[in-house]
């Protein structure tokens, strides 16, 4: 990308990276690390743009709230997804529960699965499976596109991260895009597709 094109529809113009994106065909992250690249002082988000899409950032919320209607609709919908209401009988429902009962307790393995997660040999390993899948999602057949879905598409462990055995098991791994891996974790997954228990 050329410095002087970005200066020109960046500063100039006062596109924002979103808009100079779709033109280019790039993700809009791509468009902001050639600005830091070239060393054009980038904006604050939500200023000013010739889109319009931004005003004056959160302002434009300051002072208003929802409807009850609308809070009722946001927590149904929730509930219709799997998500539980954090209170009950005015406490939060996870109070006085042990951290094995916890629902998202994973027996301590949270610095162990950092560690494993920033390792080279993941990695190598997050490479081999998007090139084993074609950067298509398993499960749905979605593509990848990079316009739409960056950070989107997930990997997924068939066999728990907590068995070591398997953690670094190609065969162990599947690429899935956010949705179904969303969906593969949910209670809607009754018949556990996808996720195998070792005894």
């Amino acid at each position: 990308m050329d410095k002087e094109y970005l200066i020109e529809e960046y500063l100039v113009k006062k596109r924002t990276c979103n808009d100079i994106a779709k033109e280019v065909k790039k993700n809009p992250k791509t468009i902001w690390s050639w600005l830091k690249k070239y060393g054009i002082e980038t904006r604050s988000r939500g200023g000013a743009s010739t889109s319009g899409s931004f005003k004056t950032g959160s302002d434009l919320w300051i002072g208003k709230k929802h409807k009850q209607e609308t809070k009722d609709k946001i927590k149904n919908a929730r509930i219709k997804d799997g998500h539980v209401p954090y209170l009950k009988n005015g406490e939060h429902w996870l109070k006085g529960i042990s951290k094995e009962n916890h629902p998202m307790y994973n027996g301590g393995l949270s610095p162990e699965r950092q560690s494993f997660y920033s390792s080279k040999i993941w990695v190598e390993l997050v490479k081999k499976v998007w090139h084993r899948d074609n950067a298509i999602c398993q499960n749905c057949n979605k593509p990848h596109n990079t316009e739409l879905n960056r950070g989107n598409f997930h990997i997924h462990h068939i066999i728990s991260f907590q068995v070591k055995e398997y953690r670094d098991d190609l065969s162990n791994l599947i690429l899935l895009c956010k949705d179904c891996h969303k969906w593969v974790h949910s209670k809607k997954n009754v018949n556990k597709i996808l996720i195998k228990t070792i005894k």
